[in-house]
């Protein structure tokens, strides 16, 4: 549902899109209002007299009615025309209300009727119009009108903004609108017969519009594209003539005519079709034609054959059948149609179309051999033995017969069919074990990469396959590629024979260079599904990055990317281009690619780990440098190393400088000056790891350490002012070391302040800085520089922070340089050693 309401989100649609948007609820509106009008007004039809048929304005008897109604039963036929009633002269669709309504309901109506310029007499008693009546008749209607609503709607909310769902849902409002609008035709007479007129004239028009364009668009009318406004002019002089002669005597002739239109834009469809289906100009338009040959096999048989059963007599109910309901297969059409259109990946198709026909033969099979039994049992045996018993002892016997033979025929039959209709084109166990052979083999990421190509492109017969390595995040790192790109994109219709003839069969493996922020990786790393170039061009949620992504596509020689997904990561996507056999993917062959994806990304994965092990020394060792050990495990635990960007959080920062170091290093050389400052800087690192700090950075005398930067402590203030008391405490030890070797000693001052700052590890994962910049580190140094020797000055919120029990006392405020007014100063007060 993400991808819909980004589609259909006011604040990303254009002018154009918001215009369309409108439009169609305007279209949903008017359809959902005129049924509701039609409705209530058949609703009152109940409990009336009606003459036991429809007819329209044309005094022409219907095409609803039920085999039960009184004109039905008299023989009245579609068309037939009403001259007289009762002697009345029948001008209008009222004189023949009149008529009835004058009289009690069952009374006969003497009519005299016209037929195909014939006159005939007839007497029809009159009914009253009941619940059944109106359910078998407009409730079949409106029934209809729902479905092809919904299925209109659902087509352009899924794919809302292209011209193949604007014309199907065209087609589909206006096939509903004709369905309810039907029946106040034939029998409730509101004035709607103009929109009924509108409607059958524009839906040729629109049907032969789809045409032209599903499942593919025609070259001829690509190149002239004012050619799509032929149909709908003649639609706008048909529906004027329909308007200017209803309901005269001529309105026949040129029916007619809109009757020859419909047929030739169903032809027009049923060629567009069928050419798809056999040119194999497109994959994707191939396996459209199929859906909607398989709808049009499935939908439209019973609706052909029901009027045909009726004529026979050989239908249930002695021939009497309601052919509203054997119409309702139909239905499977259209259905079919906009599950085309709407549906990126088709790759059920082939399954779906085996299935259909496999459980058809099943069904033949199976219902002719419970027939034969049946038969041969009434027949052949309980009807010579059992005599005038045989009725009673027949179903025992067919029982018995059904559970012991009947029930192994029909598994032996499914056995069979599923042999013939779902054999896998290939051996699934061996391509796996295979793959999953070749790459538990190894640990080296490049060999397991090269493993995962080559399984790919042999095992499944495809010209060009390749992975991109992904960092976290949805970055591209590296992209690795068999076969030639380049060809990859092209025709569809190359044969095996001629790639090879073109020297297409390449297995070496090329490196190729991928952007970190390429559109195509990171559109598969965020929805972690497998995306197709059909996607990218059909689907609206795309429509951002269609041409970077289709590009990208193009250059890989890509039809598919399959996300490489371990522990809901995308560790890298699998690349793969078109078969070459020339035909589309079957779910047989996503569900392989599937699986192999998995055992890739496993591999990946493990081949990344090894790779990790062998450098996570050297990043232990660099970070040992800056943290803890206790914060190195947890680093490189967490994965943190590798998290070279930066984040704003709110830490302690400790400043710690000795006093008066220029003149100390004035009156000490160098050398002598570097071994006291490195066995100072040990021991004051030492203490502020012991208390899970971080040591962020040396500036000439000075240590900048931080708490609670990378691990989360429960009160970085009080692991600082800790720290800080410790420093001083063991500060005393060195300058009695110091003075009895060198006879020096030194004095430091600290300052701690708690707030936001912006920290960034800088560097590479083999080697990192951990710098924190921002305002609290400013005035960590500031209090710093304020501070006595022996003093540990903290800020108020430092204070704050360390709760009840911190021994500390204030100090008169102080400016502190970038700081406006004076801030207040705290002291720690500890136990100074005993020199």
């Amino acid at each position: 549902m993400g991808g819909l309401k980004t589609a259909w989100s006011l604040k990303t649609l254009s002018n154009r899109q918001i215009a369309s948007r409108v439009l169609f609820a305007l279209i949903i509106a008017v359809v959902l209002t005129t049924c509701g009008i039609c409705s209530w007004n058949a609703l009152k039809l109940l409990g009336k007299p009606f003459p036991g048929f429809f007819f329209n304005e044309r005094m022409a008897v219907g095409a609803m009615g039920q085999p039960h109604w009184t004109g039905m039963e008299a023989g009245l036929k579609t068309y037939d025309r009403v001259v007289r009633a009762n002697d009345k002269e029948m001008h209008g669709i009222r004189d023949l209300e009149e008529v009835v309504r004058r009289g009690e309901i069952g009374d006969q109506v003497n009519y005299s009727m016209e037929r195909d310029g014939r006159s005939f007499e007839v007497p029809i008693p009159t009914m009253r119009f009941e619940w059944t009546d109106l359910m078998l008749t407009f409730g079949i209607v409106l029934f209809f009108s729902m479905v092809y609503l919904i299925i209109g709607l659902v087509v352009f909310v899924i794919k809302p903004d292209t011209e193949v769902s604007w014309v199907f849902f065209s087609a589909c409002m206006l096939q509903s609108l004709s369905s309810v609008i039907s029946f106040d035709v034939e029998a409730t007479h509101l004035g709607f017969v103009r929109g009924y007129l509108f409607d059958e004239s524009v839906l040729p028009a629109v049907v032969m519009h789809l045409s032209w364009i599903f499942p593919e668009r025609l070259e001829i009318f690509s190149r002239r594209k004012h050619l799509k406004f032929v149909p709908y002019v003649l639609s706008g002089i048909l529906f004027v003539l329909l308007e200017w002669v209803y309901p005269g005597p001529s309105f026949g002739s040129i029916y007619k005519v809109v009757l020859l239109f419909v047929l030739i834009s169903v032809l027009s469809f049923v060629f567009s079709i069928s050419y798809a289906f056999v040119r194999h100009r497109s994959a994707l338009a191939r396996q459209r034609a199929k859906v909607v040959l398989m709808g049009a096999t499935l939908g439209l048989p019973i609706p052909a054959l029901a009027p045909l059963l009726m004529i026979l007599g050989i239908s249930p109910g002695g021939g009497k059948v309601l052919s509203n309901f054997s119409s309702i297969p139909i239905l499977l059409f259209p259905v079919s149609i906009a599950y085309a259109i709407a549906k990126h990946n088709l790759f059920d198709v082939d399954v779906y179309v085996k299935r259909a026909v496999g459980y058809g033969i099943m069904t033949a099979v199976v219902g002719s051999a419970y027939f034969g039994i049946q038969v041969l049992i009434e027949s052949a045996f309980v009807g010579p033995v059992f005599g005038e018993y045989a009725g009673k002892v027949s179903p025992v016997i067919f029982a018995l017969v059904v559970v012991f033979l009947f029930n192994p025929l029909n598994r032996r039959v499914q056995e069979g069919v599923d042999r013939l209709f779902y054999r896998k084109k290939y051996d699934y166990r061996e391509t796996v074990t295979k793959a999953s052979d070749a790459l538990s083999s190894v640990l080296n990421l490049e060999e397991i990469i090269r493993k995962i190509v080559h399984t790919v492109r042999r095992e499944m017969f495809i010209d060009t396959s390749g992975v991109v390595m992904v960092a976290s995040g949805g970055t591209a790192i590296q992209g690795y590629f068999a076969g030639d790109p380049e060809t990859g994109g092209g025709s569809e219709e190359k044969t095996e024979n001629n790639r090879r003839e073109r020297g297409e069969e390449k297995d070496e493996i090329r490196a190729v260079a991928f952007p970190k922020d390429d559109p195509l990786v990171a559109l598969v790393s965020r929805e972690k599904k497998l995306i197709t170039k059909y996607d990218l061009a059909e689907d609206p949620r795309y429509a951002s990055v269609r041409d970077s992504c289709a590009k990208r596509f193009e250059e890989m020689g890509a039809s598919m990317a399959i996300p490489l997904v371990y522990q809901g990561e995308v560790e890298g996507i699998l690349a793969v281009g078109h078969k070459k056999s020339g035909h589309f993917y079957s779910r047989e062959d996503v569900d392989l690619l599937t699986t192999l994806a998995g055992h890739g990304a496993v591999s990946l994965v493990n081949a990344r780990m090894a790779e990790q092990m062998q450098k996570e020394e050297i990043v232990r060792t660099n970070l040992a440098r800056y943290l803890s050990p206790q914060i190195v495990d947890k680093i490189v635990k967490h994965d943190v190393q590798v998290n070279l960007g930066g984040d704003r959080k709110v830490v302690t920062v400790l400043f710690s400088d000795i006093r008066n170091f220029t003149t100390i290093t004035e009156s000490r050389p160098p050398d002598q000056l570097v071994h006291i400052l490195n066995e100072y800087f040990t021991e004051m690192a030492k203490i502020i790891f012991d208390h899970q700090g971080s040591l962020d950075k040396y500036i000439g005398d000075a240590i900048v350490a931080v708490f609670g930067s990378l691990i989360p402590l429960e009160n970085p203030a009080k692991n600082a002012v800790a720290a800080a008391v410790a420093m001083m405490k063991r500060l005393p030890a060195l300058n009695l070391h110091w003075e009895a070797r060198y006879g020096f000693s030194m004095n430091i001052g600290i300052g701690i302040n708690t707030g936001e700052v912006f920290l960034g590890n800088i560097g590479s994962p083999e080697r990192m800085e951990f710098t924190v910049i921002g305002d609290a580190v400013n005035v960590a140094s500031r209090f710093s520089g304020l501070a006595k020797a022996g003093q540990v000055l903290v800020t108020k919120d430092t204070l704050a922070c360390l709760g009840p029990g911190g021994n500390t006392k204030e100090l008169p405020p102080a400016e502190v340089k970038g700081k406006s007014g004076k801030m207040e100063v705290f002291e720690v007060v500890y136990a100074h050693p005993v020199s």
